[in-house]
């Protein structure tokens, strides 16, 4: 069975979805606006993170993003 979450961008725009599917441990992101591809596959620990870096991605706060990114990546 799989859990979802419907993740909110700046000023109440959808961006995506995350889902947990059953046997995964953090929920995957799925953009549903082309504004948030750069997000989409990246697994996040809970919904809430998503939402968070959905939020900083759309405020062009790419390049802490990125960086947690790739420290979480190794």
């Amino acid at each position: 069975m799989s859990e979802g979450y419907t993740i909110d961008g700046v000023d109440d725009e959808v961006a995506g979805i995350v889902v947990r599917y059953a046997g995964e441990r953090g929920f995957r992101f799925h953009s549903a606006a082309k504004n948030y591809d750069a997000l989409d596959g990246h697994v996040f620990v809970t919904p809430a993170a998503a939402q968070r870096a959905a939020r900083d991605f759309a405020r062009g706060r790419t390049a802490r993003y990125l960086a947690v990114a790739r420290r979480n990546a190794a």
